[in-house]
């Protein structure tokens, strides 16, 4: 009792000093002791995960990560619990056979709305289903039903071309490419267009990037996510506040197109000859897609969730896709030259009531334009969030020799590793297309994580392909462009010759999707091209 009177006595000094005692072997065991104690990383990364989510609201976090990669090597520790490796050995085990044993992680429960999307849900079973669900909505046959929709855009956006080189008007391309994407996502998705192009009114531009944030900032710190999600929405901060406000913008459009198209297929018959007549979207054929078991389809709930992920995921990915390879081709001459020479041979000038060639025309016409692509996936990946696994089986796996034990997040963050030297080799930040004629470089396509693989790998990868062959083709055919105004914007050939060496990777942010960092200013010029 005297021990206890005396503690109590002494409650204000004993308290913070069993405080500190307790944080100190804490910190102890996370550096010294803890299973991943071993592997590198900053400081306050190995004792919390607020280190991650100030990484993502410098909006430089895969940036960062590959410079850590660069400093310590295939493993980094970024979490108490978090790995991220770019080991090549790891892309297969983790995202191919890794299934079940390797789900995702809490991290994927802040990138919903209300419910868990395609992308969010951690369940594999009801993954699975809800894929088989969706499978046939996203299938190359579907994406070619729905192509005139494509050229329609195409067709807005060379009429805006065509008026910018007759003025010689400067304009920022990757605006431009962002207002096409949510035009076209909106006809693919939902039978209507967003009308941004015709406006170039910003303010109907759905608030994607806010939301990406939020769920990465809330997602890397997944003890308090819940708490987040809830209490953060209450805190008068406006910046913050608008970030949420984007957010339920992305949601009730998302429901307002849900409900729009259940009205109007409200009154036509169940059954397969009505259902062959309608117009083809995404978000219809998921309407009436069926469980594959028990034959039920999917809740209004389901369906605005699942559109919810459509403009998520849809118009910043594709658009910010575009925009870099547009940069980095009117940066590097010669290959823009080689290029635009390879469409001229092998394509016919369109048809005048058809503004791009049909997807199967460009399938088996552009092989360089394919390894353009390609190198532009590799060399800027947008979709740059660490893929974080969780390790479930209790003997851990081995990656490149090291063991990782159960319960560790383990990780490939898409822009280090498509930057590691040991996989991709030295020249690795320079733009190459060539690269992919070299088979022991095209042998490594497996390899490549820009849509992820697997399982989980992107279900809109046709619909972004797709759209970009046919706008970067349509374009290239009928225009040039000069980047201007930007002193740093230097060819490729000048910048080898003044720093001695090749760096092909643009100053980017990132909110968990990696863009330019600055607008891509251009002007552009008619061709004169064969008859």
């Amino acid at each position: 009792m005297t021990v206890l009177k005396v503690l109590y006595e002494n409650a204000s000094v004993v308290a913070p000093s069993l405080l500190l005692t307790g944080f100190v072997f804490y910190v102890v065991y996370l550096c010294y002791f803890h299973p991943l104690a071993k592997y590198p990383g900053p400081f306050l990364a190995k004792i919390t995960d607020l280190w991650q989510t100030h990484q993502f609201m410098t909006l430089k976090q895969p940036y960062t990560l590959t410079d850590l990669h660069e400093r310590y090597g295939p493993f980094v520790r970024y979490g108490p619990d978090k790995l991220s490796t770019t080991s090549d050995s790891a892309i297969a085990l983790i995202y191919q056979k890794g299934g079940r044993h390797m789900p995702k992680t809490e991290f994927y429960d802040a990138y919903g709305a209300a419910h868990p999307n395609v992308f969010g849900m951690r369940d594999e079973q009801l993954h699975s289903i809800r894929r088989r669900h969706m499978s046939h909505s996203f299938s190359i046959s579907s994406v070619k039903e729905m192509e005139q929709y494509m050229d329609n855009n195409i067709a807005l956006l060379k009429e805006k071309l065509t008026r910018y080189a007759k003025t010689g008007e400067l304009f920022d391309l990757k605006k431009a490419f962002h207002y096409y994407m949510i035009d076209v996502l909106g006809e693919l998705a939902f039978s209507q267009s967003f009308g941004i192009q015709l406006t170039d009114d910003e303010s109907l531009v759905p608030p994607v990037k806010e939301h990406s944030l939020l769920a990465a900032v809330t997602g890397s710190w997944p003890v308090m996510t819940s708490r987040l999600k809830k209490w953060l929405p209450l805190v008068p901060h406006k910046p913050l506040q608008d970030l949420f406000r984007g957010r339920q913008a992305c949601a009730d459009l998302a429901a307002e197109c849900v409900q729009r198209r259940l009205r109007d297929l409200s009154h036509m018959k169940d059954d397969a000859s009505a259902i062959g007549i309608q117009r083809k979207d995404i978000l219809t054929s998921l309407i009436f897609a069926k469980h594959p078991d028990t034959g039920e389809r999917l809740t209004q709930a389901d369906l605005e969730t699942e559109a919810f992920g459509f403009i998520i995921a849809g118009t910043h990915t594709t658009s910010a896709t575009t925009t870099l390879l547009f940069w980095q081709l009117l940066r590097n001459p010669t290959v823009l030259s080689q290029l635009v020479s390879e469409i001229d041979s092998n394509l016919p000038l369109p048809e005048p009531d058809r503004p791009a060639h049909s997807i199967t025309t460009l399938e088996s016409s552009l092989p360089y334009l394919r390894d353009c692509m390609k190198e532009n996936f590799r060399i800027n990946a947008v979709f740059t969030m660490p893929l974080a696994r969780r390790v479930t089986a209790e003997e851990g796996v081995i990656i490149d020799g090291e063991h990782i034990p159960k319960g560790t997040s383990i990780a490939v963050c898409n822009h280090a590793f498509h930057h590691n030297p040991a996989v991709w080799g030295a020249d690795h930040a320079t733009f190459r297309p060539a690269h992919w004629e070299e088979p022991s470089t095209n042998a490594k396509s497996r390899l490549l994580m820009h849509f992820g693989l697997g399982g989980r790998q992107c279900i809109g990868k046709t619909v972004a392909t797709t759209n970009i062959y046919k706008l970067t083709s349509a374009l290239l055919q009928e225009f040039e462009f000069e980047m201007v105004g930007d002193e740093a914007v230097q060819s490729a050939e000048t910048e080898k010759h003044s720093k001695g060496r090749n760096n092909d990777v643009p100053e980017m942010i990132s909110v968990g999707i990696s863009d330019l960092e600055a607008p891509l200013m251009v002007k552009c010029r008619q061709r004169s091209v064969k008859a």
